[in-house]
């Protein structure tokens, strides 16, 4: 999602983007405020350019997204060198912004919720790039108590079928040929009687569009009209991100989750009896509060039953203004404890993914080429349709391509192979 929105910045400004922080007129810094080292990277990436900022006084500093959405006014009096703060729902006012600030030097909040043009400004898509994401909704309408998603993003907001089609339309248009389709829980979209599962099938009706990725769903918003559409619609991949958060049903029902480890492992199943080869990955959180050694240990026999094909796993972090947040230091877990369980759970999972990496090899694999390896220039890179990256020799002219490539040798984070010509 801040991929997505740093693009939206981007054309919002219709400026030219530079790597380079002494060259830029305007420096944003986008925000995740998710966990607590996400703020912290934040406010030390904006203190890099203080000095900067002394030096030409008429460069522009900015922060936006979700922290900025979080701290607000705040952030003014906490870091003098700053010129605006931007929420997420405000990215169309950011012109506006500019120019008041180059003619009257006034420092500007804008976190307000109320935009009336909320996905007007497309984003920026750069020149070759074979995928894309394309934003159906904003906001969020769930409470789970660690998370603060609403607080900053505000109520679910959701897309208009037909103006989902049209971006998706124009990126096709530029050359990609793989969309990704995000939310804050993307699979709880409707609109006019439209549920997610029409959006895949509108969407497979795309000329030229040969890939439909989604992220992240909920798994309470799983339906028949959904799993039907997976099924059915062959442009959509064989991967699906669904996090679980915990295998406890006493942590999930702490974390307002709204399931129970069995309806998740039953939707799992109902996932699979519709796409046999599906592969699913999930988030973890470790050390809710309250999360006792039985509470993990369900959540560990949680990871032996589905083997997800990875997991993104975490200590609880607090978030100001959540009600996780409001528990008292006698029921937070201890942190040494917390870690441990981390690095155990993230060991058994990472022997998990190797061992079904290790399963694909011999096996041919179609592969949407996306560039060079970032390892090693000799090599392209791709993902299957598993959402696994495979590396293989080829030359560029195959960029943008969907090829066959026969997986040589499974590694911990990819798989190696041969082109078959």
């Amino acid at each position: 999602m801040n991929e997505y929105d740093s693009d939206r910045i981007k054309n919002a400004l219709d400026a030219e983007p530079t790597d380079d922080p002494k060259k830029a007129d305007i420096i944003i810094i986008n925000t995740c405020a998710i966990r607590e080292k996400a703020d912290q990277k934040a406010f030390s990436s904006l203190g890099k350019f203080k000095s900067l900022k002394a030096n030409n006084p008429d460069k522009i500093v900015g922060i936006a997204g979700c922290v900025a959405q979080l701290y607000g006014e705040k952030l003014l009096k906490r870091m003098p060198h700053i010129d605006f703060v931007l929420g997420p729902r405000a990215i169309p006012k950011l012109p506006d912004i500019i120019s008041n600030i180059e003619r009257e030097k006034r420092r500007t909040v804008e976190t307000s919720y109320d935009i009336e043009e909320l996905f007007e400004i497309e984003p920026y898509h750069k020149e070759g790039k074979v995928t894309g994401f394309v934003s159906v909704q904003q906001g969020c309408n769930k409470r789970c108590t660690y998370c603060i998603v609403p607080q900053v993003r505000g109520n679910e907001v959701n897309r208009p079928l037909k103006d989902i089609l049209t971006e998706t339309t124009n990126l096709v248009n530029k050359g990609v040929r793989e969309i990704t389709f995000i939310g804050q829980t993307v699979n709880s979209w409707k609109e006019n009687g439209y549920k997610f599962g029409d959006l895949i099938r509108a969407a497979g009706e795309v000329e030229n569009l040969e890939r439909i990725r989604f992220t992240t769903s909920y798994p309470r918003d799983i339906t028949k009209r959904m799993i039907d559409a997976m099924k059915d619609v062959p442009q959509v991949c064989h991967h699906l991100h669904l996090p679980v958060q915990s295998g406890s049903d006493k942590v999930l029902s702490m974390m307002k989750r709204t399931y129970t480890r069995q309806w998740y492992t039953d939707t799992i199943s109902r996932l699979k009896d519709a796409v046999p080869d599906l592969s699913v990955s999930t988030d973890i959180i470790i050390g809710f509060p309250g999360e006792t050694g039985q509470d993990f240990e369900e959540t560990m026999s949680l990871m032996k039953e589905v083997e997800f094909e990875s997991s993104y796993s975490f200590k609880f972090s607090p978030r100001p203004g959540t009600a996780a947040a409001e528990y008292s230091a006698e029921e937070m877990v201890d942190p040494q404890i917390a870690s441990a369980r981390l690095s155990e759970l993230q060991a058994f999972q990472k022997d998990i993914t190797e061992k079904k990496n290790l399963s694909r090899v011999g096996l041919i694999e179609k592969v949407l080429v996306e560039g060079e390896s970032r390892n090693d220039p000799n090599f392209l890179s791709g993902r299957t349709d598993h959402n696994r990256i495979l590396n293989f020799k080829g030359t560029k002219e195959l960029v943008g391509k969907t090829v066959k490539v026969k997986v040589s040798e499974g590694l911990l984070n990819s798989l190696r192979g041969e082109l078959v010509v």
